[in-house]
């Protein structure tokens, strides 16, 4: 597949609101299989931002925003054709969830109101474990943020549980 990325790529679509569909479908899953989060109905929203609008139990809209968790410099080099891998120091991942939260959180949302903004951040980085970022992110708050109500970190499919890992975030009040 021509134009595809080969690095950190299970998630990789061509089609780029395709791609955050399926991601948010996947975390809805992995979420109610988990914890019964209670959202549905998962649609691509045009124009985005959000990405997604789902329908939580009350039948309230819940907008979604989507982002990639990669290391953009390491993803360049292997479209390069080096072959390289990024290593995730402690604290970096934290300092890099930060960041993705704090940008989505300043977004200007169409098609409101909304009650809650959920953040849907994945990853597919080959030596980021869940293990690693449980262990970071293990009692720490992000924010305060003021849109964002919601957030998860998505992991690409484990084989051994046969489902996509789901770390919930923290958000400060």
């Amino acid at each position: 597949m021509a134009g595809v990325r080969k690095y950190a790529s299970f998630f990789e679509w061509h089609d780029k609101a395709r791609k955050e569909l399926g991601v948010v479908e996947e975390l809805l899953r992995s979420l109610d299989s988990e914890s019964n989060l209670g959202l549905r109905n998962p649609r691509i929203n045009k124009p985005d931002p959000p990405d997604c609008i789902c329908e939580d139990c009350n039948g309230n809209s819940i907008g979604v925003e989507v982002a990639e968790l990669v290391c953009e410099e390491t993803a360049g080099r292997n479209a390069r054709g080096e072959d390289v891998m990024r290593v995730w120091y402690p604290g970096e991942l934290y300092a890099h969830v930060d960041s993705l939260l704090q940008e989505k959180d300043r977004k200007k949302y169409h098609g409101g109101p909304y009650k809650g903004i959920v953040v849907c951040l994945f990853t597919d980085e080959p030596m980021l474990t869940l293990t690693d970022a449980q262990q970071e992110l293990a009692g720490v708050k992000f924010g305060p943020l003021h849109q964002v109500t919601t957030a998860f970190l998505v992991f690409s499919y484990d084989p051994s549980t046969k489902s996509f890992p789901v770390i919930t975030l923290q958000i400060a009040a």
